[in-house]
C-alpha cells in the first residue's frame, strides 16, 4: 500500500491545525482558544488534536518550535557571518522584534510553556529554543568582549535583559495605552521600537570611551 497519500493527508492536517490556532490567537489576541474553535476553523474532528498532537499542550508546543524554527535559523546565520559583533547583536534585537510582531501571541505561548506546561513540553521548549539562543547570544558578546567592541559582561545576564526588552511591548495592550496613549501595534511603532531597543542594547554592551573600536561603534551608529 502506497503510505505516501496518506502521509501528505497527515501533513496537511496537522498544518491546517496549527494555522487555524495561530489565526485565532491572533484575531483574539489570547492563548486560551478553543478546541473546537480550532478545529472548526481547520475543518477537522476535534479528536485529530489528540491523534496528531496528543492533547492541546502538544498542539501549542508544534505551534512554538515551527514558529521559533524562523528566528534560529536567522540567529545561525548571524553566527557565522562576518558582520561586527555590535551588528549582529542589532539585528538579533531586530529580528527577536519582527519575529514578535508578526507572531504576537508567541512570546506569551513560550513563557506559558516554561511556567505552567508539563516536564516534557519544558524540556521540548529549551530543546529547541531557550538553549540554542543562550548559546548563540552568548558566542556572539564573548565574541564582541575579545574583538574589543564589548565591555565584559555576563552573557546570561545581558540575554535576560535582550529578551525582556525584546518583548516588553508586547505584553500588554493596556500597558502601552498608558504609556504610548494608544494600544494599537502597527508597523511604524515597531519599527521606532526596534531602532530603539537595538541602540539601547548595543550602546549598552559597547567598551570603554576610549576604545578606539567601541568609539568607532558608536560614530557609525552600530
Amino acid at each position: 500500500m502506497n503510505q505516501a497519500p496518506l502521509q501528505t493527508q497527515t501533513r496537511a492536517t496537522r498544518e491546517r491545525l496549527i494555522a487555524a490556532a495561530r489565526d485565532l490567537m491572533i484575531e483574539h489576541g489570547v492563548l486560551e482558544v478553543s478546541l473546537s474553535d480550532i478545529t472548526q476553523r481547520a475543518g477537522v474532528n476535534v479528536a485529530l488534536v489528540s491523534y496528531h498532537f496528543g492533547g492541546r499542550e502538544g498542539l501549542m508546543v508544534a505551534i512554538a518550535r515551527a514558529d521559533a524554527a524562523l528566528a534560529m535559523a536567522t540567529l545561525a546565520r548571524l553566527r557565522t557571518s562576518d558582520l561586527s559583533p555590535p551588528e549582529k547583536i542589532r539585528r538579533h534585537v531586530r529580528g527577536t522584534i519582527s519575529t514578535y510582531f508578526q507572531r504576537p501571541y508567541l512570546n506569551r505561548l513560550l513563557q506559558k510553556l516554561m511556567r505552567e506546561g508539563s516536564p516534557t513540553a519544558v524540556e521540548q521548549v529549551s530543546e529547541f529554543f531557550i538553549r540554542p539562543v543562550v548559546e548563540a547570544r552568548k558566542q556572539i558578546i564573548e565574541e564582541g568582549v575579545r574583538s574589543g567592541d564589548f565591555r565584559a559582561v555576563n552573557p546570561n545576564l545581558i540575554g535576560f535583559a535582550i529578551e525582556g526588552a525584546c518583548a516588553q511591548v508586547f505584553t500588554s495592550a493596556a500597558s502601552r495605552k498608558a504609556v504610548l496613549g494608544d494600544g494599537a501595534l502597527n508597523q511604524t511603532l515597531v519599527e521606532l521600537y526596534m531602532k530603539s531597543t537595538a541602540d539601547l542594547i548595543v550602546n549598552g554592551l559597547l567598551g570603554a570611551s576610549d576604545s578606539p573600536r567601541a568609539a568607532g561603534a558608536r560614530d557609525r551608529g552600530v
